[in-house]
């Protein structure tokens, strides 16, 4: 079972922080430099929570397969 925690995780306070430095940056070439930062992490994160999920979905689909091939059912298709 999953539980939320309270404390923010340490990804959550460097992004807020970024998103701070980005939202309070003086000149407009200072904000779209932090802006871009804040675009590559977000993508970055994105990247690794696909990954996660495609290991799961990956995992999942190999242990039907394996039980669809021993239970004898596939083993006629190839």
């Amino acid at each position: 079972m999953h539980t939320t925690h309270s404390t923010p995780s340490p990804f959550q306070t460097t992004v807020e922080r970024l998103a701070e430095r980005a939202t309070s940056a003086a000149s407009a070439t200072e904000r779209a430099q932090w802006l871009r930062w804040l675009l590559v992490a977000g993508a970055a994160f994105l990247v690794w929570k696909a990954w996660r999920g495609f290991k799961s979905v990956f995992w999942t689909v190999f242990g039907l397969g394996m039980a669809f091939w021993w239970s004898g059912v596939g083993r006629g298709w190839f």
